[in-house]
């Protein structure tokens, strides 16, 4: 409830503040024009992970769906085998031209995933500062720090489909990661001074944490290419 209050005081103040102005919408910086209809055709991926060229096709469809019209995924592939593209070949400007006619779409949007990397890291076993006396010797509690990072790439364009050319190009990088401190309990969970843990005695990585900051990355890197895509808002004063 204290929370709550804080939050509507917060939203009176910024209300007041803004005595005079209203928040307007302003066009993407990237015009799609026509009737704001696009169609995500396929991302190829030149990585080794078969799903994240998917996964990044899925949160561009998702991100632009809040402002566009995007066709089903079906519709589209059915387009590319009427053309006789395969998934991987770009249309050209005819192909594209075509492509917008038979889907009833402004824009194309394609790609390719260029780079996917997960890698899980740990840090050797350090004091927590926490000790205790066991049979006279004095025992010491360590722990670890498992780090967690996703790094996805990809290049998008968009193409116009009454001209046939690309009218956004962009290369973009998404980068999350997620820490993980861990007591140090196997094969035991307090250590003399004489025999302090070593990095062997550390548990083997796990991956419990690559599903969400993978999510996030591909996220990341998706709204950095959609950017100039979507529209903006801002605060206009009103004429009194």
């Amino acid at each position: 409830m204290k929370r709550k209050l804080v939050l509507l005081a917060v939203v009176a103040v910024l209300l007041t503040g803004c005595a005079g102005y209203e928040l307007v919408q302003n066009p993407p910086k990237v015009t799609v024009g026509g009737s704001n209809t696009v169609a995500v055709l396929f991302f190829d991926n030149f990585t080794d992970d078969y799903a994240v060229s998917h996964e990044v096709e899925q949160e561009i469809i998702k991100t632009l769906s809040s402002y566009y019209r995007v066709i089903s995924p079906t519709e589209a592939e059915w387009a590319l085998v009427r053309l006789g593209l395969m998934r991987g070949q770009s249309p050209n400007r005819d192909q594209a031209i075509r492509l917008g006619q038979m889907l009833g779409v402004d824009a194309l949007v394609m790609g390719e995933v260029s780079g996917y990397f997960e890698p899980v890291t740990q840090t050797p076993p350090y004091p927590t500062g926490r000790s205790k006396v066991e049979n006279g010797q004095v025992l010491y509690q360590y722990e670890y720090i498992e780090n967690t990072q996703v790094m996805v790439s990809f290049t998008g364009r968009v193409m116009d489909t009454r001209s046939g050319n690309v009218i956004h190009r962009l290369r973009v990088d998404g980068k999350q990661n997620s820490e993980r401190k861990e007591i140090l309990r196997w094969p035991r969970e307090w250590w003399s001074q004489n025999r302090p843990p070593t990095s062997w005695d550390v548990p083997k990585p796990t991956y419990s944490q690559v599903p969400w900051v993978r999510q996030s990355a591909i996220r990341q890197a998706v709204s950095t290419f959609t950017a100039d895509l979507m529209p903006t808002t801002s605060w206009v004063k009103v004429a009194d």
